[in-house]
């Protein structure tokens, strides 16, 4: 079945915001007594949803607080920094001008989520922007995905998923989706092929160059 749909993945796919997430969790671990940590260290600690992140620079049993935290000054910063990657913009405005639908899938609290996507001028080419606490799932749960799907209007093999990472990656192939992993996030583009997706590009104006007219037969 032909790929009709994309749904793509937020943060390190279409956005930076990587600098207002270093300062704000930077600002939860300091009010805990942890240590700062550095910009690499929240970096490669971000995927999953802010408890998973969390969880890797706190430990489990301190999470549940961080993340209790983490909303309020996130909030203070999240606009800090903040700007779209490279290609970001051009791929919806394809999408748009040939009328292929496009939405967001991401582990982002959905509220935020659609706050970023309003203050970059993104949410006019989006069907939705779904996130974390929007629903009881969370990526990569297949639940999720099927939801997403759902509320698309398209069946998973016509839908291709574009993000950043391993729970990108998982996300698709759990949710039976052809993926596209972009090396502008939390992995470097050896450790995405290591995966075994077969489109890994360095940003999104690559794969525009190199697949979008043949995907989708424009």
């Amino acid at each position: 079945m032909p790929i009709r749909a994309i749904m793509f993945d937020l943060d390190g796919t279409l956005i930076d915001q990587f600098e207002a997430i270093h300062r704000a969790f930077s600002r939860v671990l300091v009010s805990m007594n942890f240590p700062k940590p550095s910009y690499e260290k929240v970096k490669r600690a971000v995927g999953g949803a802010s408890d998973t992140t969390m969880a890797k620079l706190v430990g489990r049993e301190n999470s549940e607080e961080a993340v209790k935290r983490l909303r309020p000054i996130f909030e203070e910063e999240m606009l800090t920094g903040l700007c779209t990657l490279p290609g970001a913009e051009s791929i919806l405005r394809l999408c748009s001008k040939h009328d292929i639908p496009a939405a967001v899938l991401t582990n982002k609290h959905g509220p935020h989520a659609r706050t970023v996507c309003d203050h970059l001028n993104l949410s006019q080419f989006l069907s939705f922007v779904m996130g974390a606490n929007d629903t009881e799932w969370k990526k990569p749960d297949p639940m999720l995905t099927n939801f997403a799907l759902s509320k698309f209007g398209f069946h998973a093999s016509e839908t291709l998923y574009i993000g950043d990472s391993p729970y990108d990656f998982k996300t698709a192939e759990l949710g039976g989706m052809d993926c596209a992993l972009i090396a502008t996030g939390t992995h470097l583009k050896g450790e995405l092929q290591d995966l075994g997706c077969p489109l890994v590009f360095d940003n999104i104006d690559e794969f525009i160059e190199t697949q979008f007219s043949s995907i989708f037969h424009t």
